[in-house]
């Protein structure tokens, strides 16, 4: 009988080697008249996430599309599977395999993978315990990593400019310094910050001076046209100037914690300095704290200052070297910011009429389509603020627009729909945008008019299941037929004070929000 092997190996045992999982698998398939036909990998990987491990994203691939010649396949034990922190995830990757005829075999565990009772039941066990695992192993590497930068050692990271990683022995001796891409090899070995090259420390030092009188866009370009190189290579730009300002580790202070992303997950920065591990470097710093101070304490307006020539000039420049201008194009451009001509200018737009640049009808399309519905929003704002002054409010976010009942603790986002004519102006359609975070929540549509001015109706709809965007099409669509019509916010507000109410408007299908609305 063929059979395929998945072999996968992190960093936590020898035992889960490649070479000693491929070695009891084959003697596992000697016994049971298997022949291995085809290997999958995953070195190294961890067993959280099927995004991360390409050797079983193949294996499935092939399974599922056919493109297999085998009838098993062997695993050394339920964890190298994965240790998927839902435990169904596992058992859904297993039930690919076992719907196309191929039988999943764990070769090194005390039962038989035959779909009995018992074999399941332990099995789901195993699953929980694998996934427990690694949440008890992220919580003890939590601990360590924190113990360690509370005695004033690196945890991780890049140096930085004007830093350089220095290795040290268990028992404080130098030993050597770290290069781009070199780890320690000893498990014992601690890594501190010291100075780097000279010339980078003096720029640091410059950098916090010239932050005093200038912006991070001006520091950059002085930097660029004196031929200060960076480590990194490429230009200055302001975000690299950003990141040596206001990092405490300039000035002495050893910070980890800033950020999180538990089991493999998305990254969130943690914004209450109260919760980072913070303690003193081990190393002299490149400047005092007054100066770090002053530095974070300084917001320059100089962008004010600048003569409306040189902004002008700049953005000649810069349509004569690309051809076009676009706000994409001056965000890449690493000059002046897009709000920056806005207050000079009072819109973008008008900066680019000024050097002569006629924008294209598709560009002006956008620019008329978001100052209408910047206009509709400040619309829908006010009326809600002033209809709940005590029991509700709203959230306004940059792109994002949601009501929040303290009566009923419901988040009900705001979907903005722009009116538009189809059909030699015989049908009205609008635009629904729907951000996937949000499709379990109730939602209140308001479809605008085509004057832009004013709104035709407002519905309160249940949790919307469908599509990212989606075309209305008139009010007579069968999208509306769950919803509740309103004709003006009055009529929604007075509803929406009824918390009872609400429950019933929307058939007890609008859940409860706990906290506050995503960032």
């Amino acid at each position: 009988m063929f059979a395929a092997q998945y072999l996968r190996k992190s960093t936590e045992h020898q035992q889960y080697s490649i070479d000693n999982q491929a070695a009891a698998i084959q003697e596992y398939a000697k016994d049971r008249g298997f022949v291995v036909i085809q290997s999958y990998e995953d070195p190294g990987r961890s067993g959280l996430l099927l995004r991360d491990r390409p050797g079983l994203q193949q294996m499935l691939a092939d399974v599922v599309n056919g493109r297999s010649n085998y009838t098993a396949i062997l695993v050394y034990d339920v964890s190298r599977w994965g240790r998927f922190q839902d435990s169904d995830e596992a058992a859904h990757y297993e039930f690919l395999c076992k719907r196309a005829g191929i039988q999943v075999h764990y070769c090194a565990e005390p039962f038989a993978n035959d779909g009995t009772v018992l074999s399941s039941i332990l099995k789901a066990l195993k699953r929980s315990m694998a996934a427990e695992y690694s949440r008890e192993l992220g919580v003890k590497v939590y601990a360590g990593k924190k113990r360690v930068t509370l005695l004033g050692y690196r945890v991780g990271g890049a140096a930085g400019y004007g830093l350089r990683r220095l290795l040290l022995s268990e028992d404080g001796r130098q030993k050597q310094k770290l290069k781009n891409g070199e780890r320690k090899s000893l498990v014992t070995d601690r890594v501190i910050l010291v100075p780097g090259p000279k010339e980078e420390v003096e720029s640091v030092r410059l950098m916090f001076q010239m932050r005093l009188q200038s912006t991070y866009c001006a520091i950059a370009e002085e930097f660029n046209s004196r031929g200060i190189p960076h480590i990194y290579g490429g230009p200055w730009t302001e975000h690299r100037v950003r990141a040596v300002l206001t990092n405490p580790k300039y000035f002495g202070l050893n910070v980890w914690g800033r950020t999180t992303s538990r089991l493999h997950s998305r990254t969130k920065r943690i914004s209450n300095p109260e919760q980072w591990v913070v303690s003193p470097t081990q190393f002299k710093a490149l400047v005092d704290h007054r100066t770090f101070d002053l530095a974070q304490a300084s917001r320059p307006r100089k962008d004010l200052a600048i003569p409306d020539e040189v902004l002008l000039g700049r953005l000649r420049t810069l349509a004569a070297s690309q051809g076009t201008l676009s706000t994409s194009v001056l965000s890449r451009s690493q000059g002046f910011a897009r709000a920056t001509y806005a207050r000079h200018f009072g819109s973008l737009r008008r900066a680019f009429e000024l050097v002569g640049y006629r924008l294209s009808s598709r560009q002006i399309n956008v620019s008329e389509q978001a100052s209408r519905r910047r206009h509709l929003r400040q619309m829908v704002i006010t009326e809600i603020d002033n209809c709940f002054p005590n029991q509700g409010r709203v959230y306004a976010g940059k792109n994002r627009l949601a009501l929040i009942m303290d009566s009923s603790t419901a988040l009900i986002p705001i979907s903005i729909c722009l009116g538009f004519t189809v059909r030699r102006g015989k049908a009205m359609r609008w635009k629904l945008h729907v951000p996937l975070p949000d499709r379990h929540l109730a939602r209140l549509i308001c479809l605008s008019n085509l004057n832009f001015n004013g709104f035709v109706a407002f519905y309160l709809m249940p949790n919307i299941q469908m599509g990212f965007q989606y075309w209305i099409k008139g009010e007579a669509d069968p999208f509306f037929r769950s919803g509740q019509r309103f004709n003006d916010l009055a009529e929604f507000c007075t509803v929406m004070q009824d918390a009872a109410q609400v429950r019933r408007v929307l058939s007890d299908r609008l859940p409860a929000c706990a906290g506050e609305p995503p960032a």
